[in-house]
């Protein structure tokens, strides 16, 4: 199963969502977002890697 990493457009946090998926919930804040108008950051990530790609993107933004 292949996920979308994007923004939450309510809080900023970094969430997956399933590929092909109209929507996605915000794991911090509980918004459900829709897909086609949240930001997305990277797509088509293998499941098994989407914990260490979102860790990845969470570190880049505090080395700014």
């Amino acid at each position: 199963m292949r996920y979308n990493i994007y923004l939450c457009r309510k809080c900023g946090a970094v969430c997956a969502g399933r590929e092909g998926a109209s929507s996605f919930k915000c794991h911090f804040c509980g918004k459900r977002n829709i897909a086609e108008r949240a930001i997305p950051i990277v797509k088509g990530v293998e499941s098994k890697d989407v914990q260490q790609t979102i860790a990845k993107i969470k570190l880049s933004k505090i080395k700014g």
